[in-house]
């Protein structure tokens, strides 16, 4: 049986992964690129080194309070906003090699027109079908300028964990609410201080507990995080909020001025259709992705403050509808920079269109990023402990390992097939079976929900150790190859020199007979590190 089949364990099936649903409002940071960008790519990476055609197909939230809130500070108009820094993230996931099949604009055409429409059918079908629920509720808004108060405009502390919170969620403890909920709540900008409780209309959708629900959650999230949906279920019932006093967005029909969808409910599920229309286009079958039947796998990262809104997808499921969300989400806990929280304010960044234009190597960078990768806990990105990583394991111990392996691999006894080493077959069958319990821990540790980059790179390391003190003659060739295949989700740009080493064409892959001769070293360009004071260099002057 041939590496795939022990490998991938099943046949290859098209594969779906969405990158976050991110919001432009300004550029993106590392703290955005380590967690579900860089999730996704190498999910999407190591799929297809088993086969399996995967479609990269994401969005941005276009209509998020943050955008209103740069657009209000920076002077520009929110269609500026959200139009200019969703082109700059496309730019820098392409830069880092995370690059997209498709990365719609909610609010550009061609997709503005078909998102509204898709907004209004969805609150029409609900209406339709007795499923909305109407209430009228106060809520803060400026009488100054007339901004409601809710999303970035709004902050106070959270009315579970008490720790400071914005609009209806909290970072600190993941969960959301109602904006009339939020404790000590005052406007954020000076100009909207003026503060009085108005009369909203708001509507609400209430969830099938069949599938807006903590079992449900269970399913398609990673251990620990469906207790988010029942914390959030127990303080605000099982629903979800429809529309809010932003002022942007797509228009409420029949609402007072400023009224509009709320992005995180038919706003989210209305980009999901647009997603849905995106795959089934570009598909050669004309699959549908997200029909309940499909054949198809869809996967969606995000951050951990993302996990709720990820979850009222479900709020919209019940007998009458022909979808699912997203059968896998994969979630990150937040990154840190030198030991607090990612701020643009205080200057505490560092600006992926920074790194990629100080041109520094993006595979390092993936790399210690991968290391820091958790699901369950936050991380810290150290740009001491990232120089230190990238020249005492890379530069160091892995940049040693690969040009020793070259070099023996290239001498005479190295140059022999890789089954015909001193050890005979029993060595080969041996090596065999360090390769197949590799690669197959790499799968373990991507497969979805649970996946973790960071027990990739483990891996990956592990692998590159066997190689420190000397390979047996004649196994060169396959422990390049298989290095090739570790490492091209996680650091394309060494997996991608490993293969041509190898004379591969394409990308690294086990779909085919691994290569099994060193045809051109000169195609290893080796491995460097990143100095702590170039790195530190990106950090933004506060003053």
């Amino acid at each position: 049986m041939r590496l795939l089949e022990q490998v991938r364990r099943g046949p290859a099936r098209p594969h779906l992964v969405t990158a976050a649903y991110h919001t432009p409002n300004g550029p993106l940071h590392l703290g955005h690129i380590g967690g579900p960008f860089l999730s996704a790519d190498v999910v999407a990476r190591h799929l297809e080194t088993l086969g399996h055609p995967v479609a990269r197909i994401s969005a941005t939230d276009s209509h998020e309070s943050y955008i209103l809130m740069t657009a209000r500070r920076s002077g520009l108009s929110p269609e500026a906003v959200a139009g200019r820094y969703h082109d700059s993230a496309l730019a820098a996931l392409t830069g880092l090699g995370m690059p997209q099949d498709a990365w719609p604009d909610m609010h550009r055409a061609p997709y503005r027109e078909l998102y509204h429409r898709r907004s209004h059918a969805t609150v029409e079908d609900l209406e339709r079908r007795g499923r909305l629920v109407l209430e009228t509720e106060k809520l803060l808004h400026s009488s100054a300028t007339g901004q409601g108060l809710v999303g970035a405009f709004v902050r106070g502390r959270c009315p579970a964990c008490g720790n400071g919170a914005a609009g209806s969620s909290c970072e600190g403890c993941g969960l959301w609410f109602s904006p009339a909920d939020l404790i000590d709540a005052g406007p954020v900008l000076p100009e909207d201080r003026a503060v009085e409780p108005r009369a909203v209309r708001s509507a609400f959708l209430p969830g099938d507990p069949r599938w807006f629900s903590g079992e449900e959650a269970a399913r398609r999230f990673p251990p620990g995080y469906a207790e988010l949906l029942e914390a959030y279920v127990a303080r605000n019932g099982r629903r979800i909020r429809l529309n809010h006093p932003l002022g942007w967005g797509v228009p409420w029909r029949g609402g007072a001025a400023g009224d509009v969808h709320l992005s995180y409910g038919t706003g989210t599920y209305a980009a999901f259709s647009v997603l849905r229309d995106l795959y089934r286009d570009a598909d050669p079958a004309g699959r549908d992705a997200f029909a309940r039947d499909t054949d198809v796998v869809t996967i969606a990262t995000g951050g951990y403050d993302a996990t709720l809104p990820w979850m009222f997808v479900l709020a919209f499921m019940d007998d009458d509808t022909d979808w699912q969300p997203h059968q896998h989400h994969v979630m990150n806990r937040f990154l840190l920079l030198n030991g607090s929280k990612f701020s643009t304010s205080r200057g505490h960044v560092i600006w992926a269109h920074d790194y990629l234009d100080a041109g520094f190597p993006v595979d390092p960078l993936r790399g210690y990023l991968a290391s820091l990768s958790d699901a369950a806990g936050e991380s810290d990105f150290r740009t001491a402990g990232f120089a230190d990583w990238t020249s005492r394991v890379l530069a160091g111990r892995w940049d040693r390992a690969v040009r020793r392996a070259l070099r023996d691999g290239t001498g005479p006894d190295g140059a022999r097939d890789a089954g015909a080493g001193p050890d005979g077959a029993a060595g080969s069958e041996s090596f065999a079976r360090e390769s197949l319990a590799a690669l197959t821990a790499t799968a373990d540790a991507l497969r979805p929900p649970t996946t973790s980059p960071r027990a990739a790179l483990a891996v990956l390391d592990d692998w590159i150790t066997r190689a420190e003190d000397g390979l047996p003659p004649g196994r060169h060739p396959q422990w390049l190859a298989v290095a090739s295949v570790l490492a091209w989700p996680l650091m394309p740009s060494l997996g991608s020199q490993l293969w041509a080493v190898l004379g591969g064409t394409g990308h690294p892959s086990l779909a085919g007979p691994l290569p099994d001769r060193i045809v051109a070293p000169d195609a290893y360009q080796g491995l460097s590190a990143v100095s702590r004071t170039a790195v530190e260099a990106l950090l933004p002057d506060p003053a």
